[in-house]
């Protein structure tokens, strides 16, 4: 029999064998480091364990395979209609919408389906052999689940640009808060997936497609990994205001009803301008806009309202513009001689050396050594 296994052993099962073996670990790692503190890492990893587990379908529904191993032929782990899912409960849990009901349901169809499978898995060989290749169970079971993980997949993109907006609109640094690496994760798992039902529907043909689909799952398995493990404490980061964005979400709801009046919120941008120019409290690295409103007095949502109105800004936006004139004046002063660059962004109120330069181009369109060169000349 090892004979045998060997000489069937192609390329695609062995990449499927090894994102198999590397996402079980790593996805059980996970689960690990995060069993304690950061439970909303738990869908992650689970999310990973599915992931793999998957790979281990695929090859033992390869050809050769099931003639070999008919008993492990159609595992009931074809989890396209749960992985979109609980990557759309894992990003909404460390969202700061977490604050929202987290939509649990997504999860049901996937499990529904789980079970159907898992009956499957347990007949005759052949029976599933015939209902491998037949059209309806092709089209309920495996296309309406691509199409849903689509679904569900972009609802997410949705979810993470919301995200976005209420970070931009309450965090003066967004380092760590955007979730970019989540977005970008998503649309690439979009794409492969997108790339893996048009070589198997509509490119079948193309010679060796299926080691390609390995390939991207092995990337997506690491990148997964990585990510998960670098930012398992993105809920503490984004809760660590006391229930901020339980209000600044209820606050939003709020808003909806509220009656605009600009000469009220030109007066209030003025009040406001005046405040942190005097104040400086753009220099305080992790200044909030509930840090703002508490110091004036002011409900946070009138603040955001005349920001976004009068100056077309976000809050993040908004406040680097004080820290990059702080900036610009140290710059050009003789306390320059004694800092450096990122002495000169702490100062300024940035709490990163890259932050700072992103902030300045985005608003001098030049670095801050080409602007210092500039004014020299």
């Amino acid at each position: 029999m090892g004979k045998d296994l060997i000489s069937i052993l192609d390329l695609q099962i062995v990449l499927d064998a090894i994102g198999f073996v590397q996402g079980i670990t790593l996805g059980g790692l996970l689960l690990l480091l995060n069993r304690q503190k950061y439970r909303s890492s738990f869908f992650l990893g689970i999310f990973l364990i599915f992931f793999s587990l998957e790979l281990l379908m695929y090859i033992f529904i390869h050809p050769d395979l099931s003639e070999l191993f008919p008993q492990w032929y159609l595992l009931p782990f074809y989890f396209s209609w749960l992985l979109m899912p609980l990557f759309f409960v894992y990003t909404q849990q460390v969202s700061v919408l977490s604050q929202e009901k987290i939509k649990y349901w997504v999860l049901y169809p996937g499990i529904l389906v789980f079970v159907i499978n898992v009956i499957i898995f347990f007949l005759p060989f052949e029976t599933k052999k015939m209902l491998y290749f037949n059209f309806w169970h092709d089209l309920l079971i495996w296309q309406f689940g691509t199409f849903y993980s689509w679904l569900i997949g972009f609802w997410n993109l949705r979810l993470l640009y919301r995200h976005k907006l209420e970070i931009e609109n309450t965090y003066s640094q967004l380092t760590s808060k955007e979730l970019i690496w989540a977005r970008n994760l998503l649309i690439y798992l979009l794409a492969t997936s997108m790339i893996s039902y048009s070589l198997s529907y509509i490119f079948n043909s193309l010679p060796n497609h299926t080691v390609y689909l390995a390939a991207m799952d092995i990337i997506a398995i690491y990148l997964f990994s990585y990510f998960g493990i670098v930012q398992r404490n993105i809920r503490s980061l984004l809760n660590e205001d006391n229930g901020m964005f339980k209000l600044t979400s209820k606050i939003t709801k709020a808003s909806e009803t509220m009656v605009v009046d600009k000469f009220k919120d030109e007066a209030l941008m003025q009040q406001i301008n005046d405040y942190i120019s005097n104040s400086e409290c753009y220099t305080n690295q992790n200044l909030t806009i509930v840090d703002l409103a508490d110091a004036m007095n002011i409900h946070p949502k009138r603040i955001s309202t005349a920001i976004n109105l009068i100056q077309g800004q976000n809050f993040n936006t908004y406040i680097n513009q004080f820290r990059i004139k702080k900036a610009e004046k140290l710059l050009l002063s003789d306390v320059s001689e004694n800092l450096s660059i990122e002495g000169i962004a702490n100062e300024s109120g940035f709490n990163s050396k890259s932050a700072f330069y992103m902030a300045f181009k985005k608003f001098n369109g030049k670095t801050p050594h080409q602007f210092l060169t500039k004014v020299k000349a």
